[in-house]
């Protein structure tokens, strides 16, 4: 008996899952592809966002120091006299504070407390507003920076201390 098969020789199995090695390939190709144009798009928008979020930065850095500045202006300028809580009013225009042009409008808000001891004193109070300086006062919507000072004044009526009652940032 002649027979041409070799009863030795395994049989050849042909398995399903044939590919599936580049069909996983292209999966995790696409996968990383994915990741990259995301993170792609992440660095992208984050340095258009940066030139935005730097002019912002530095109109509120200028307007805090121009505030400062109105605020030392104020303090130095104050006589007290007979009346403590003179009508003060003012405008800074301050030089370009990081390519930004400041200007500071202020405004007495003075009124009379009771101490402790029975006494009445003058509560000299200012207003701050400081905006991008357009060639008109401060609007509500424009002030970037609005503060109250208290500046407390001697008998002679030289400031003696200075506080800060509220300091708010607008935009």
């Amino acid at each position: 008996m002649n027979t041409t098969a070799d009863p030795v020789a395994p049989a050849v199995h042909r398995h399903e899952d044939r590919g599936a090695a580049l069909i996983l390939a292209v999966a995790f190709v696409v996968m990383i592809g994915t990741i990259g144009a995301g993170l792609a798009a992440l660095v992208t928008s984050s340095v258009n966002n940066r030139g935005t979020l730097e002019r912002v930065r530095d109109r509120q850095y200028a307007a805090d120091a121009a505030i400062e500045d109105a605020i030392v202006q104020v303090r130095a300028a104050s006589t007290g006299g007979t009346d403590a809580c003179q009508s003060v009013a003012g405008i800074t225009r301050t030089p370009a504070i990081n390519a930004v042009n400041i200007r500071v409008d202020w405004r007495s808000a003075c009124g009379v407390i009771r101490s402790g001891e029975g006494l009445v004193l003058v509560q000299r109070d200012v207003i701050f507003a400081a905006c991008v300086d357009t060639g008109v006062a401060c609007t509500d919507s424009s002030v970037i920076i609005r503060a109250q000072v208290n500046f407390e004044q001697a008998a002679s009526g030289a400031v003696t201390k200075t506080y800060v009652q509220s300091w708010s940032m607008n935009q």
